[in-house]
C-alpha cells in the first residue's frame, strides 16, 4: 500500500513538472497562402502556454486582431474541430478547394487544429488550394 501511494505521489509530482515547464510560453506564427488567388501571404503571430493546442493559438490571434483574422471551424463528433475558413474564405467541394495544414517544410499536418500542438517558434501553414 505504501509503494502504491509513494507512486502515485512520484507520477503527480512528474506530471506537475511537465504542464509547469519553466518559459512556461513560447512564440507561434500562423502564416496564411491563398494559392488559388495568388493573394498575398499573411503572417500572424502570437505567444502559446507550454503544449497549447493550435486552435487555441488562433482564437488567441482572432480575439487580438478580429478585422485581419479570422476563421471558421465545424466539430465533427469523431474528428473534432475541421477547418472550414480563414479571413472569410471557405473551402468548396465543388470547386474541390480546401485549407491545407502544412509544417515549414512543406509536409503535412497529420491532425488538425484542435489535436495539433506547435513547437516552439513554429510555423503553421494554412495554404488554400485544390485536390
Amino acid at each position: 500500500m505504501a509503494l502504491t501511494v509513494t507512486l502515485l505521489l512520484s507520477a503527480l509530482l512528474l506530471l506537475q513538472g511537465v504542464l509547469t515547464q519553466s518559459g512556461s510560453e513560447y512564440t507561434v506564427s500562423l502564416s496564411v497562402q491563398n494559392t488559388i488567388n495568388n493573394l498575398p501571404t499573411l503572417t500572424y503571430t502570437t505567444t502559446i502556454p507550454y503544449r497549447a493546442i493550435l486552435l487555441g493559438a488562433m482564437r488567441k490571434i482572432n480575439k487580438a486582431d478580429p478585422q485581419n483574422f479570422s476563421f471558421d471551424i465545424r466539430e465533427d463528433s469523431n474528428y473534432g474541430p475541421f477547418l472550414v475558413s480563414v479571413n472569410g474564405v471557405a473551402g468548396c467541394n465543388t470547386d474541390h478547394t480546401y485549407w491545407q495544414l502544412l509544417k515549414t517544410d512543406g509536409t503535412a499536418l497529420d491532425v488538425g487544429v484542435g489535436c495539433y500542438i506547435p513547437d516552439p517558434n513554429e510555423t503553421v501553414i494554412f495554404n488554400f488550394t485544390t485536390y
